[in-house]
């Protein structure tokens, strides 16, 4: 029981993790002139923030994501 418990709590942490992978690389997309890759990856990270539960919690991830990929390139 503990090794599911672990593996669901693995699996939880990765789908938190990539509406906020998939913003940071949608701006980093938009920001290089990359309209239509940014446009894909965005509406990706739309479709699986929408999976994630809580529902708010996965939008502002994907929201966090695509300020901090947006930003000033270093």
């Amino acid at each position: 029981m503990t090794s599911f418990t672990a593996i669901a709590f693995i699996l939880l942490l990765a789908l938190w993790a990539l509406p906020l992978l998939l913003g940071f690389l949608s701006g980093r997309a938009y920001r290089e002139g990359r309209g239509r890759v940014a446009l894909g990856l965005l509406l990706f990270g739309v479709f699986l923030g929408f999976l994630t539960r809580p529902r708010p919690l996965g939008l502002f991830f994907l929201l966090l994501g695509l300020l901090l990929g947006y930003g000033r390139l270093r």
